[in-house]
């Protein structure tokens, strides 16, 4: 399962859960091959969680980014509302030109995510389950591409419809490989329901980090880095283990803050 659903979006997806606090600056997340941590009770887990509060710009504690794959600075959001953000992200990173380094990742290649998102001055935003989420989908499908021709015309139509964006725009945007640096997925999108449902390869993002700026422009925007990754030690990962989600404070009243809300 995708990490982030692990650590944040399956325990409280709700933007004033319990990782408010803590969150409200950025939030960084990896999986670990282990040591797995055994909890006071002495029961055995097939896996443990760790929370912890760190510096924005410190290293990654398991991983290390070994190639850049893409890049890019300054997406539009808009006025970013609350609804269709996954697409709204996957949108505003294929208008900006983004860099894109070849050859891409390449199937079955572990991955790293940094992103920042802008904000307006005087807005709150909150790194919460539910953005981070957001935001992770839709950066890593922004470079992949949807390889299946059947039901993509169906597809483009009904994600035009619950966007406003022509559907023949999105069609281009879902089939485009030229910046595909994480793959071409057989069903990037399927329809679900009146709706659809977007599948990226986000399994293989073993590390990302999301930090919320404020901008002094009036509107949302969204840089990020895209690496490979390769297992800081040698040992890792024999197999899933611990999975790790971590805080990042600005000051050290959000570090008192945050501190009761991580244990």
């Amino acid at each position: 399962m995708d990490v982030e659903n692990l650590v944040l979006y399956n325990i409280d997806a709700a933007a004033g859960g319990c990782f408010q606090s803590g969150a409200r600056c950025g939030v960084r997340f990896e999986m670990a091959g282990g040591p797995r941590r055994d909890p006071p009770s002495g029961l055995r887990s097939a896996c443990s969680y760790r929370y912890r509060l760190i510096r924005p710009g410190s290293e990654l504690s398991y991983w290390r980014p070994a190639r850049r794959l893409a890049s890019f600075a300054g997406a539009g959001l808009g006025r970013f509302p609350a609804s269709r953000r996954l697409e709204q992200a996957w949108h505003a990173i294929h208008r900006a030109e983004a860099e894109v380094a070849g050859p891409g990742a390449g199937e079955g290649t572990p991955f790293a995510v940094f992103l920042t998102l802008g904000h307006p001055r005087g807005r709150t935003a909150s790194a919460s389950p539910e953005l981070v989420k957001a935001l992770i989908d839709g950066t890593v499908a922004a470079f992949q591409a949807h390889g299946s021709p059947a039901g993509a015309g169906e597809i483009a139509a009904r994600v035009a419809a619950g966007t406003g964006w022509p559907s023949d725009g999105i069609a281009q945007m879902l089939t485009d490989d030229w910046e595909a640096v994480l793959g071409v997925a057989g069903k990037l999108v399927h329809l679900r329901g009146a709706g659809v449902q977007w599948n990226p390869a986000d399994h293989l993002c073993v590390a990302a980090q999301v930090l919320c700026a404020e901008t002094a422009g009036d509107t949302w925007t969204l840089s990020g880095d895209i690496h490979a990754a390769e297992p800081r030690y040698a040992a890792l990962p024999p197999e899933p283990g611990m999975a790790e989600a971590r805080c990042v404070p600005a000051t050290a009243g959000a570090l008192r803050a945050a501190v009761p809300a991580a244990r």
